[in-house]
């Protein structure tokens, strides 16, 4: 009996102090991958900044919900608390995203970065939580520059010409593309490998440490180092799990949040440079873009910038 009644006060005590929330975060990217990497960070920081009132447990290679459209609407229902997705996979629902995959907008990861701090990211945060409320911005998650990587080797806009390529799925891609006289095709991003050396694509285009582990540059070495676009990661929390927690819970959240995205920048600066080195000594040949190369896309690039709002094009180019 006393037994009992010492362990009905403990149970008390502890449900007055409150206890530990764990908090799932959600992603399709494997282990190894620099965002969940950065995951792991925010997992120690998020214990570190609340005295492990709050802790997170990483479900990357899409163990929790499958796809990134899964994810999304976890994160709605409030079913996940974290999450991490591209920006590609919410430009559906919200258009002003498509400002990331206009080719050549951005001069580099530094002036993307600088344009996110400066204004963009509460730009565009505002835009996903108006037409998608039950979504909080807690950061942006780099994902490097996409390149070209062909069969031929390419160094200038003619050489795309007549070339059929796996790229990402946007209407500014369709546009540039078409205007350089090249043909998109939609493909998985486990099936281009054999696509190249089936000769249903000439190659493709991503970003440098994903065309690293996923070996497409077989059948395909030629990589244009030209980083036509930037696609980051968008570090998502549910609204309704956001609103539970305490505001200082919050601000703590946030606090942590910001120094995993300016740890995962840096990381993938180290993992360009390393699947670089790689590629070359896997006998890939790379051609530099030197900016003499990157011009003679530029009137094929900017047919797309119609697509979103002028205002916002020369406020990003004037962050140069």
């Amino acid at each position: 009996m006393k037994k009992g009644i010492i362990l009905c006060l403990l149970l008390c005590l502890f449900t007055l102090t409150g206890k530990a929330e764990v908090l799932e975060l959600a992603t399709v990217q494997e282990n190894n991958h620099v965002t969940v990497q950065a995951d792991r960070y925010l997992e120690e920081r998020v214990e570190a900044e609340t005295g492990g009132n709050l802790t997170i447990t990483v479900g990357a290679a899409g163990q929790l919900y499958g796809d990134e459209a899964g994810i999304l609407e976890a994160l709605e229902k409030g079913d996940v608390a974290l999450g991490h997705v591209s920006v590609r996979t919410l430009a559906g629902r919200v258009p002003e995203l498509s400002v990331f995959s206009l080719p050549y907008l951005f001069g580099g990861a530094e002036h993307l970065k600088s344009t996110l701090d400066h204004f963009l990211g509460s730009v565009m945060a505002s835009a996903v939580q108006e037409r998608m409320p039950g979504l909080v911005v807690l950061g942006w998650y780099d994902n490097g520059g996409r390149c070209f990587y062909t069969k031929t080797q390419v160094v200038s806009a003619p050489d795309l010409n007549g070339l059929t390529l796996a790229a990402e799925e946007t209407e500014a891609m369709d546009m540039f593309l078409g205007e350089l006289g090249a043909k998109r095709m939609t493909l998985g991003r486990h099936t281009v490998f054999s696509a190249i050396h089936q000769g249903v694509v000439d190659g493709g285009e991503t970003d440098l440490p994903s065309l690293l582990w996923l070996g497409d540059y077989d059948g395909a070495p030629y990589i244009f180092l030209d980083r036509h676009t930037f696609a980051p990661d968008i570090l998502l929390m549910s609204a309704k799990v956001y609103e539970r927690l305490s505001e200082e819970e919050q601000q703590k959240l946030m606090q942590a949040a910001r120094k995993t995205e300016g740890m995962e920048w840096e990381l993938l600066r180290e993992t360009e440079t390393e699947a670089i080195n790689a590629l070359r000594e896997y006998g890939c040949t790379l051609s530099m873009d030197d900016g003499g190369a990157r011009e003679s896309f530029t009137p094929m690039a900017e047919k797309t910038y119609s697509l979103v709002d002028p205002a916002l094009i020369e406020e990003i180019r004037n962050m140069k």
